[in-house]
């Protein structure tokens, strides 16, 4: 199947699913709203570097919870498997089927979060960094959540088992991305951070639609 053809038809699906399509913001908006009433005793410095950290875990959950609708209905309607055996290019699939779930679950997220930050009192330099860092991270949180939800698209209530899969692979992203909005913050380096978590985008982007025919392919036997 064609690449934009199925970035269409993942959209036209969204479209169809009425609020749905708009569950990521709120997830991060009453994240964010019990962050703040949970922390309102804290001095204003400390919520300060707390706010980056708190918007990366949400866009870190909201991915999380996310990742079982990669493939899911294409399993369950007999598309998946139909896709695997006919199409000649499978990655190529995969790939956009992995981008449109990015775009969206997590793309509206990396807009509105640094909004967000700059409405609890973040520098717009940093709240930038902030959203260049989720800009990179977040497509990589997807491809490496792909694989994860590959290998367990055949498991009933496999959630659970996605996040243990994920959540270890996962820090390494968290660590970056909120090491370089807290470098912005005190007006430290970090570029290194940014072209570390680039490099493993384009690893992931590379490695992650034939790791994912290949565990798409052992999950259906």
């Amino acid at each position: 199947m064609d690449f934009t053809r199925i970035i269409n038809k993942e959209f036209k699906i969204a479209s169809r699913s009425g609020y749905e399509s708009f569950m990521p913001i709120i997830y991060l908006f009453i994240i964010m709203i019990f962050f703040n009433i949970s922390i309102s005793y804290v001095s204003k410095n400390i919520i300060l570097e707390l706010v980056p950290l708190m918007i990366w875990v949400s866009c870190l959950l909201i991915c999380i919870l996310n990742l079982e609708t990669i493939f899911k209905e294409d399993f369950e309607d007999g598309t998946l498997e139909e896709s695997l055996v006919d199409d000649t290019n499978q990655e190529e699939s995969v790939a956009a089927k992995i981008l449109s779930h990015w775009l969206l679950s997590n793309f509206p997220v990396v807009i509105i979060a640094p909004l967000i930050a700059i409405l609890l009192g973040i520098s717009y330099h940093t709240s930038l960094i902030l959203f260049f860092s989720l800009l990179i991270g977040t497509p990589t949180m997807s491809l490496l959540g792909s694989i994860a939800a590959a290998l367990t698209v055949s498991l009933k209530r496999n959630k659970i088992l996605m996040s243990v899969i994920v959540l270890p692979l996962y820090v390494p992203i968290l660590i970056f991305g909120t090491s370089a909005v807290n470098n912005a913050h005190i007006g430290a380096n970090y570029h290194s951070e940014l072209y570390l978590m680039g490099m493993l985008f384009l690893l992931f982007s590379l490695i992650a639609p034939t790791a994912c025919v290949k565990a798409l392919k052992v999950s259906l036997d």
